[in-house]
């Protein structure tokens, strides 16, 4: 009996300390996953949240980056300067003001392009269809050029009898402003409000006609109501997205005098003398003006929306309209021909004319704008190949890293997956100059930093490391989706043939995530080659990229040569893009044998 009982408590010994063994390589493994995921956080803080932290600080101490006396004084003068300054105030004022505006404009034509385009089958829908995608990838500052081409007093609109004088001076206002946002960020109001009014269906509209309602109360009493959450998600984002401008901030904005925010901390962080904390005060007011927008969104968001959509749930019936269909096209077309043909016409128009004055007489038409943008010495064609190399260096890089953190985020816990996942969306809000001015602070006046060999204020390096950081949020989201995707038994079978973490990610993960790799290097490599805020704080000394190059063309009245490099620009971007996809889908198989079969294992 007593060996029966000795041999009981040994197996309960044995099986107590396998049981703490265990417990202790758990939590062993739990830290080593926590510790491994710090570089993640660090990379974070130290392309995004250092800067922004910096702003914020000089916003609160002025001064912090002096460089003769440096002080961690609290001083909230700067703020109050802003305020009590008629120039800056003036600019905050004018920023809600434009915001707003342009929130509703945008939305309502937004709205109606969306009702438009999905409930009625339109005569010329191949000229119609694209034209959203196409407007909300121009560049702002390649719109506010072809638009001072068509409304300038001497613009080819007044040209050709179609604009009075008053007309002219006007647009150069918060009335242009207004139209040209308008015009250029309709489609982002059409893909929300798109998006809601497909899910609706008809089943709601047939309901309310047989109860004897006609198209307007259908639309006033039961429409309107369900889409009014998209309705106000559109204007929320719109107004964030007026705030954050720049491009037409350094070109109509700037030429007629309308001060806003994102040209206040341009000139205080870049004009002489500097004046980095009026900078930092009026980077906080936009940022604080953000903050207030993403957390109307967020509490937006939150609310229980109304769930409609169901097995039962029809589609609704697009219409031919008759008569009214050539209408409603005409609407459509009026619309195309205002926010993308229109523009694109006046940029070539004065891309092949010597001078705008002139006209279109047959003897100011030559061939010399582009000659000189193609010309191997010229400046604008160095501008074209240096913002080439940066977009491709940065493209790679924040595909490559966002890479990374995907597959190393795969396998953390929830919690840091949503802190990562919060903080790239959190950095998709800050506008571009409040970030750029930020890398100014941390490069420039913060001591450790601004020795560093690599990146260096001034170098390429750095401009660079802010496409980069702008970047890497919509390339995580963008390869962080792909790869929660793949099943983990993937990844287990590898390991348990003695396949280490990087062969697991070259072999297996990124041959199945590639397509969504490439999307996220093309998206950057387009979005840099035309990113303007971050280009124009960070120029480095060996020269302009094509963005701020093209803005100090037309701030210098040579509206040829960027209209030029500007149309030049965009057809050599869109072809290598065009280019890379083509031969990746041609060539890369994105994990399916390119002749059908069976993948061997």
């Amino acid at each position: 009996m007593t060996q029966v009982i000795d041999r009981r408590a040994t197996r309960f010994s044995r099986g107590a300390a396998v049981s703490l063994q265990a417990r202790a390589g758990a939590g062993l493994r739990a830290l080593v996953e926590q510790l491994a995921a710090l570089p993640i956080y660090g990379l974070f803080i130290l392309l995004i949240g250092l800067p922004l932290a910096t702003v914020l600080a000089q916003a609160i101490m002025p001064g912090l980056f002096n460089i003769n006396a440096p002080s961690l004084a609290l001083d909230l003068s700067p703020l109050v300067g802003a305020f009590g300054s008629p120039r800056t105030l003036g600019s905050i004022l004018n920023s809600i003001e434009l915001g707003g505006i342009v929130a509703v404009t945008a939305t309502t034509l937004g709205g109606v392009f969306a009702v438009i385009s999905q409930r009625f089958r339109l005569p010329l829908r191949g000229l119609i269809g694209p034209v959203p995608w196409l407007v909300f990838l121009t560049p702002g500052y390649l719109k506010a050029l072809a638009w001072v081409l068509l409304m300038a007093p001497g613009g080819y609109l007044a040209q050709l009898g179609l604009l009075p004088r008053w007309a002219s001076d006007g647009f150069f206002g918060i009335g242009g402003l207004v139209f040209v946002h308008t015009v250029s960020l309709f489609p982002l109001s059409s893909f929300i409000i798109g998006g809601a009014l497909a899910g609706l269906g008809s089943d709601l509209e047939d309901a309310a006609r047989l109860g004897g309602a006609g198209p307007v109360r259908i639309w006033a009493g039961v429409m309107l109501p369900l889409l009014l959450p998209a309705i106000v998600l559109s204007m929320i984002a719109t107004f964030a997205e007026v705030l954050s401008d720049f491009g037409l901030a350094a070109t109509i904005a700037h030429t007629a005098g309308f001060g806003v925010l994102t040209y206040g901390i341009y000139v205080a962080a870049s004009d002489y003398p500097l004046d980095l904390p009026m900078a930092g005060a009026q980077a906080l007011i936009l940022l604080t003006l953000i903050l207030v927008v993403v957390v109307g969104d967020r509490l937006l968001r939150r609310q229980a929306p109304i769930k409609l959509i169901s097995g039962r749930s029809r589609g609704f019936k697009t219409r031919h309209g008759g008569a009214l269909g050539w209408v409603v096209a005409a609407v459509m077309i009026a619309i195309a021909v205002l926010a993308l043909y229109l523009p694109l016409l006046a940029v070539m128009l004065r891309t092949i004319t010597s001078s705008l004055g002139h006209g279109l007489e047959p003897s100011n038409f030559t061939l010399a704008n582009l000659a000189d943008t193609l010309s191997w010495n010229a400046p604008g064609n160095a501008a074209l190949l240096r913002s080439l190399g940066y977009a491709s260096v940065a493209a790679t890089i924040a595909a490559a890293v966002a890479l990374l953190l995907s597959a190393r985020l795969d396998g953390a816990s929830v919690g840091a997956q949503t802190l990562v996942t919060g903080l790239s969306m959190g950095a998709i809000a800050i506008p571009g100059i409040v970030l750029g001015f930020g890398y100014i602070l941390v490069w420039n006046r913060l001591p450790g930093f601004s020795s560093w060999p690599l990146p260096r204020y001034g170098q390429a390096s750095l401009l660079v490391t802010g496409y980069v950081a702008a970047a890497l949020p919509y390339c995580l989201i963008v390869i962080l989706s792909a790869v929660r995707q793949l099943a983990p038994s993937l990844s287990d079978a590898a390991r348990l043939h003695g396949v280490g973490r990087l062969g697991r990610l070259v072999g297996i993960t990124l041959p199945l995530v590639l397509l969504s790799v490439m999307t996220a290097f093309l998206l950057t490599f387009i979005r840099t080659i035309f990113e303007l805020p971050i280009s124009q704080l960070l120029i480095p000394v060996t020269g302009s990229p094509v963005p701020p190059y093209v803005v100090r063309l037309l701030n210098h009245d040579s509206d040829g040569p960027a209209a030029s490099l500007s149309l030049v620009s965009m057809l050599v971007a869109g072809g290598i893009a065009g280019l890379i996809w083509l031969m990746a889908r041609r060539f890369l198989t994105f994990g399916v044998p390119a002749d059908g079969g069976e993948v061997n294992s």
